[in-house]
């Protein structure tokens, strides 16, 4: 019943595609050829042009087939099916490669939907560029397109760019912790020696001077058995005050252990040396300390000592430092609250 019915439409057809002939009307003859085909393949059971060339398509798109591909000749002559077919292959060829993180792929593709995929790939590659850029450590980067991607990415960045500050805020703490005197704030011993041996390095191989300070408060053991240690603290502060105040920022100082102290002063000779320990002498000992109504009245003893560049007696800084300490105690022995300076094995007062 229903192959008659095709039968009776396939005729009716026939006739309209013979009129339009015979009216030589081409936009006519090309319908009903095209409608009188389509139904003698649905008689036979075969699938219409139309449904050969869109499973064709599919297959590519669905199935990634476009090579070894089998074309039902009805189409495969076509050269505009054929240009579809291909560029659809090269399409999802070039989004294989994208998904699988291959920014190197070609698409000579053209269209709206090339330029698109193809403007999606540069933007990709600049991520890349991007995100290396701030694994070296540049946090500047931002990324202003890919919509709720570039917020999360650029929120990152920002997040990242803290916890390195914090870091080196939290590294750069704990490296001052380690060279630093918590009381005084001035380098402690160990970091003193630390520049200390790289300047007498650069002295010696440049033949410039180096002098060395060094200077012990006095009676400081009768000032913290007298009036406790919290005044002793206070006492060692001051006199690092103003220890540090007379000295160049080329200068560097420490505190040497207890109330000791020393400093060393690149490029100056031993003279004037002295007289920077002078002016810290005499600033010292016009502190006053009022400790429960009484005047605490502080001093300091000096020695200072010299390498001159021009010689070689000295091989370390320990022993220019050895020399201070014994102008030092030469300082301690005459009376106390003087300078003296260390000149070869015996030792001059200023």
């Amino acid at each position: 019943m229903a192959f008659d019915s095709q039968k009776e439409s396939l005729s009716i057809k026939i006739d309209k595609l013979r009129e339009a002939i015979d009216g030589n009307n081409p936009e006519e003859v090309n319908t009903y050829a095209y409608q009188v085909f389509t139904d003698a393949l649905a008689m036979t059971g075969d699938k219409s042009p139309m449904e050969m060339a869109v499973k064709a398509v599919y297959d590519v798109i669905l199935q990634k087939q476009v090579k070894d591909q089998e074309i039902p000749g009805i189409v495969s002559s076509d050269k505009n099916f054929n240009k579809l077919r291909e560029d659809i292959g090269s399409i999802c060829e070039f989004m294989l490669a994208l998904a699988n993180g291959d920014l190197s792929q070609r698409l000579a593709t053209k269209g709206y939907l090339a330029g698109v995929l193809k403007m999606f790939q540069s933007h990709l590659r600049n991520l890349t560029w991007q995100t290396q850029m701030v694994s070296r450590g540049d946090f500047t980067q931002r990324v202003h397109f890919m919509g709720e991607f570039a917020k999360s990415f650029n929120l990152m960045v920002e997040q990242l760019d803290q916890a390195r500050k914090a870091q080196a805020e939290s590294e750069e703490k704990y490296r001052l912790l380690a060279i630093t005197d918590p009381l005084t704030g001035l380098p402690n011993r160990r970091h003193f020696f630390d520049v200390a041996t790289a300047e007498f390095t650069r002295a010696r191989r440049y033949e410039k001077p180096l002098s060395i300070i060094m200077t012990d408060i006095d009676h400081f053991k009768k000032i913290n058995d007298n009036h406790g240690h919290q005044i002793g603290d206070l006492v060692i502060q001051l006199v690092a005050e103003r220890l540090k105040k007379a000295l160049r920022e080329t200068d560097v100082s420490g505190r040497y252990g207890g109330e000791e102290f020393v400093a060393l002063l690149p490029e100056t000779s031993v003279r004037d040396a002295q007289a920077v320990a002078e002016r810290v002498r005499e600033s010292i000992e016009n502190i006053g300390i009022d400790a429960d109504g009484s005047l605490i009245n502080i001093t300091s003893s000096f020695g200072v000592s010299e390498y001159d560049g021009a010689n070689y007696k000295h091989q370390t800084i320990e022993e220019v430092i050895d020399d201070a300490d014994k102008a030092l105690y030469k300082a301690k022995n005459d009376g106390r609250n003087r300078v003296v300076v260390f000149n070869g094995s015996t030792t001059m007062k200023s």
